[in-house]
């Protein structure tokens, strides 16, 4: 008798130290400091003057919180600030990072990925286009970086003297330049052309025909602490599962009133490391 109660008291004692380290824990998590590097083009991200939350913000946000992370610092960079808040150590994940991680960083198995698509004007020579070289002839314009972010056939093809093809960091004249016939084919995220084009510049989206024709894998979220890593990889795909995510998608969609009938995969899974 007597020693089962002395097993009984040390079983008690065993689950309350157990249950309060569990709290303490919980706690260090919740005032644990997080700066996120993250980007700063709606609607994808928070920007100046843009009502709304950025898609892959909210998301990061809504995986870290669930882990028990509370105290986050989301700072909006652009890609190459991204990279240098980084490396530089300044921020312990980032998001959207476009360069080949750190080898001394921990990449997520999830990537983020943009509608990436060649976008241009309904019209009768649009209806032949059925891959890259289909545009030989044309002037083609995208973001800075698309040429090394596409694969080495559309690097190849930008550089041959079959097309005339230029980068500039302002997306905004990018589409504007694609409205007055000033160039032929807009490659980029033809969601953030179709909010431009509908809601700032007032024209109809459906004037244009957007082609999966690129080779685009998604940019990395990378992180310094590998117990991190994995504790958000394998949150985000409980979330991927339950639909949940899915959930979310549709109502930013609603909320920037982009079209929700689209079938993309925001958050890919690569291979398993």
């Amino acid at each position: 008798m007597l020693i089962r109660r002395i097993r009984r008291s040390f079983l008690h004692q065993l689950f309350l130290y157990s249950t309060m380290f569990y709290a303490l824990c919980s706690e260090a998590l919740a005032q644990q400091k997080l700066t996120i590097a993250s980007g700063n083009f709606a609607p994808y991200f928070q920007e100046d003057d843009v009502t709304g939350d950025g898609y892959f913000d909210l998301i990061l946000l809504k995986v870290l919180n669930k882990e028990g992370y509370n105290n986050i610092n989301l700072v909006s960079l652009n890609n190459d600030a991204i990279k240098r808040y980084f490396i530089n150590g300044v921020a312990d994940v980032a998001i959207n990072y476009t360069a080949m991680p750190p080898s001394n960083s921990y990449t997520s198995k999830y990537r983020v990925k943009f509608l990436n698509r060649v976008i241009m004007h309904t019209d009768q020579w649009s209806n032949d286009i059925k891959k890259l070289h289909d545009l030989d002839g044309f002037t083609l314009a995208s973001f800075t970086g698309a040429s090394n972010l596409f694969g080495n056939e559309f690097k190849k093809f930008t550089q041959s003297d079959s097309v005339k093809y230029f980068e500039t960091a302002n997306q905004q004249a990018l589409n504007k330049l694609l409205h007055k016939n000033k160039i032929d084919v807009r490659i980029g995220d033809y969601l953030m052309f179709y909010r431009h084009t509908a809601y700032i510049s007032g024209l109809n989206p459906n004037d244009y025909v957007s082609l999966d024709l690129l080779d685009y894998q998604g940019s990395f979220i990378v992180f310094h602490d590998k117990k991190l890593r994995d504790r958000f990889d394998h949150k985000l795909g409980q979330l991927i599962q339950s639909g949940e995510i899915n959930t979310i998608t549709q109502e930013w969609l609603k909320f920037y009133n982009l079209p929700s009938a689209i079938e993309h995969t925001f958050f890919p899974s690569i291979a398993d490391r």
